[in-house]
């Protein structure tokens, strides 16, 4: 017979059996499509190689300040950094600072790095960084600098590894023990039982400040912590989910950390009008009562505003709880002063007024307004109101310092009604998108007096984690508990073809970890999530939006952003520090790590030298252990037996990664391959009345863009797979076929186009009713695009 054309058509389709989606594509690993045609995606690259950052990242914020640098800003479970030129610098803010009694450290074992340190009362949680100073030695050991809390055996006592073991139990440190505390770190994976909304962070507490950073009571479990940011000038709000807002002022000498936005307005140096008392008269007599002063001045003073003393005694904190325009007014305080003769008093924005809890923090791109979704409502009489899920606050025009609502400025609140709780918030246009769990509003500056209409656009949706939406080419698009989502003055449910094959194969006990990608140069919107027997994000769902195709894959990233600022797309590569959790012999093939949650379900670790690969992970135990396994770089290493509270690192350092960049897997210190490929769906011969015999496939491939210098022979291998009857196994043989290419092109004068030559055409010996084509890359330095393959068969009977 002659050559036959078996054109596919793009995209992969999961929906249906692979008989009934002949002239498709049906399973796909790394690739995507160009132009109706498959091509494998392109590599990645360690954007800082040799730098590292603690925690597992998830959502990231890129900007310029005005001295030109190029900032990244992102928060893991336990630290919070600002990227600037390569380098991850720490501005996790301080929660606490502790003056510890009489001796306070002790070794937990003699022969052991364990120690415990007393804190009456502290409230810290494990993966919190803490600083001592101050000690002298302590079982042979003095602590000094920084630790990560590895364990919290009751609410007094923290665990910390130190350099050397312990040679006694004997408790020491001295007397002048100082332990300051970062705020608490957070799960790196959701505890099965809780998640989004269900409570504060790190327990169920009746006291409406032990919120995210704070003591906490009962419970031990906790939801996933997530990270939101914006901008504010040149500076960056951040809030984690379910706790204070901080706010950090460009400093990109020092990296200072980060203060609570309540600390930050207080303090006169930073925000204050200026204001003075005015007259020679004033002393202590201008006090009307222990709550009241007089004051002659003639501009506003805002309600709930600090009021400071350069001298005199004033207590620190003290704010105005009601206003005046002008004119000499008395102004009740929240506590009795005192004000010597002279004094010269600054009144700053009201601190006390900032949300105390609040789930994420948001900025509207008209007119700069910073709003919190879920927070606590305002009232000028508490500051400690009751937390709401489904409240929004807004600062002032531009200003993310004014949170109190006043006729003389735009701050305000609105409740929402449709949902139990705000999700998240994308900006689309001239609106602002607002997602409960259960509904859509469309928020649009309309000015003062009522600032924002909030108008509900669809009820009865869902969205699946606050990660998991994007905007992009004036669209916005989500996922929802079992649908696809997309907004373009209306909502839409996007026709997926695999819908059904991703939603079963989700662990929906970690659905919080789902994140949302940009890809702009390939019109692209990625979707990672963790499939149903995995507790991290190690599959992906890739949506064209401009040819309207699906495909999808396996990779483990936690978070993905795209910005014009830089070359590429950003990744990242996380997990959780880990520290063996008991002593192992060389011969152990399983591993309990103090927190491995957050590792891939399978891959490689390194304990001191050793490399070990494992092939499962569970409940913080890595099985399947190859002890003393070869390394990437193909080193062969030793196994041995290593000491309890030794450090584990992943095979790959925790890294943003550049997407898009080179051919090949660059995220370490070696080049490694990615393997891509697709298959067909099962291509029918005929109605498959007849058997049909393939003997020669003529192949329609380009290898443009292929690191030819490198690997001077890039290629595929092109598999066919036959079929007896749809419901049959594939049998045997099955042809592997190798597709090279033979020319490789040339460095030729610019008006020149070397014509691609590769295998011409190879030769099998299939028989069957149907069969599916596999073409694969598995080689460094490749880059492919299939076309459009032909077929050489013969009828070959009915058995």
């Amino acid at each position: 017979m002659p050559l036959t054309k078996l054109p596919v058509k793009p995209g992969v389709n999961r929906e249906v059996t692979t008989y009934a989606t002949e002239g498709g594509y049906f399973n796909c690993d790394k690739i995507r499509f160009r132009s109706g045609f498959v091509e494998k995606i392109g590599g990645w690259t360690n954007y800082s190689l040799g730098n590292t950052f603690i925690g597992t990242a998830r959502t990231m914020l890129n900007w310029v300040n005005y001295a030109g640098y190029n900032l990244l800003a992102f928060g893991t479970n336990q630290k919070y950094y600002i990227e600037s030129g390569g380098v991850y610098n720490d501005i996790t803010p301080v929660a606490n600072t502790y003056s510890l009694g009489t001796n306070p450290i002790a070794g937990n074992a003699i022969g052991s790095p364990l120690f415990n340190i007393t804190i009456t009362g502290h409230g810290i949680t494990l993966g919190t960084f803490v600083t001592v100073s101050g000690a002298t030695a302590a079982g042979g050991v003095t602590l000094s600098g920084a630790y990560e809390v590895v364990g919290v055996p009751d609410g007094n006592t923290i665990q910390v590894i130190a350099a050397s073991n312990a040679s006694s139990t004997t408790p020491g440190g001295g007397t002048v023990v100082i332990v300051t505390a970062q705020v608490n770190a957070g799960s790196c994976v959701a505890s099965v039982g809780l998640g989004w909304g269900t409570g504060v962070w790190g327990g169920f507490s009746t006291n409406p400040l032990t919120g995210w950073g704070l003591a906490g009571i009962g419970s031990t479990s906790f939801p996933l912590q997530l990270w939101s940011q914006c901008t504010f000038n040149q500076d960056i709000v951040f809030n984690p989910r379910g706790g204070a807002i901080y706010y950090w002022q460009n400093d990109t000498f020092a990296y200072s950390p980060g203060v609570t936005l309540n600390n930050f307005i207080a303090n006169p140096t930073n925000i204050n009008s200026g204001l003075t008392l005015k007259g020679t008269a004033v002393t202590t007599s201008s006090v009307v009562s222990s709550t009241t002063i007089t004051i002659d001045v003639a501009d506003p003073i805002t309600s709930g505003a600090y009021i400071t003393a350069s001298s005199g005694t004033i207590p620190a904190g003290t704010y105005v709880t009601s206003a005046y325009v002008s004119g000499s007014l008395s102004i009740t305080l929240s506590a009795p002063v005192t004000i010597g003769s002279g004094v010269t008093v600054n009144f700053s924005y009201a601190g006390q007024s900032v949300p105390w809890q609040t789930n994420r923090i948001f900025s509207s791109p008209i007119y700069q307004f910073t709003m919190a979704l879920g927070s606590n409502p305002y009232d000028p009489t508490n500051f400690n109101t009751t937390f709401d899920p489904m409240i929004v606050r807004w600062t002032d025009e531009a200003n993310a310092y004014e949170w109190v609502p006043q006729t003389t400025n735009q701050a305000g609140e609105q409740r929402l009604n449709n949902g139990s709780y705000i999700v998240t918030a994308l900006n689309n246009r001239q609106e602002i998108l607002i997602f409960s769990n259960t509904a859509l509003y469309s928020v649009q500056y309309i000015g003062a007096p009522y600032v924002f209409n909030f108008q509900l656009m669809q009820d009865n949706i869902s969205i699946i984690s606050p990660n998991a939406a994007i905007t992009a080419n004036n669209m916005t698009f989500w996922m929802g508990v079992d649908r696809f989502y997309a907004y373009n003055g209306r909502v839409e449910t996007l026709s997926c073809t695999l819908k059904r094959y991703v939603f079963s194969n989700i662990n929906l006990t970690q659905t919080d970890q789902i994140v949302c990608g940009y890809n702009e140069g390939f019109n692209e919107i990625w979707w990672f999530y963790p499939s149903l027997n995995s507790t991290v994000n190690d599959s992906y769902v890739i949506f064209n939006y401009l040819d309207n195709l699906w495909y999808f894959g396996s990779m483990n990233r936690t978070g993905w952003f795209d910005s014009p600022l830089r070359p590429y797309p950003m990744a990242f590569y996380s997990v959780q520090n880990s520290y063996l959790a008991n002593a192992i012999g060389a011969t152990d093939t399983s591993i309990t790590l103090l927190n491995g949650l957050s590792y891939p379900a399978s891959g490689g670790v390194y304990i001191g030298s050793e490399y070990i690969t494992y092939t499962s992970n569970s409940s913080n135990t890595l099985s399947g252990c190859t002890r003393g396994a070869t390394t990437p770089t193909g080193a062969v290493t030793v196994a041995a037996s290593h000491a309890a509270y030794v450090a584990v690192t992943n095979t790959v350092a925790n890294q943003v990664l550049y997407h898009e960049d080179g051919l090949d897997d660059n995220s370490g210190t070696i080049t490694l391959p990615i393997s891509s490929f697709v298959t067909t769906s099962d291509l029918g011969i005929g109605d498959g009345h007849h058997f049909a015999y393939v003997w020669r496939v003529v192949p329609d491939l380009t290898f443009t863009n292929s690191n030819v210098a490198a690997y001077p022979n890039p290629k595929v291998y092109m598999t066919v797979q036959p079929r007896l009857n749809s419901g049959t196994a594939y049998t045997s043989p099955v042809d592997t076929m190798t597709v090279t290419e033979s020319q490789l092109p040339t460095i030729a004068p610019a008006y020149t186009f070397p014509v691609e030559q590769f295998t011409g055409q190879v030769y099998t010996r299939i028989r069957g009713r149907q069969l599916a084509v596999t073409v694969q890359s598995v080689d460094k330095g490749v880059m492919w695009q299939l076309g459009t393959m032909r077929y050489d068969f013969r009828q070959d009977g009915r058995r």
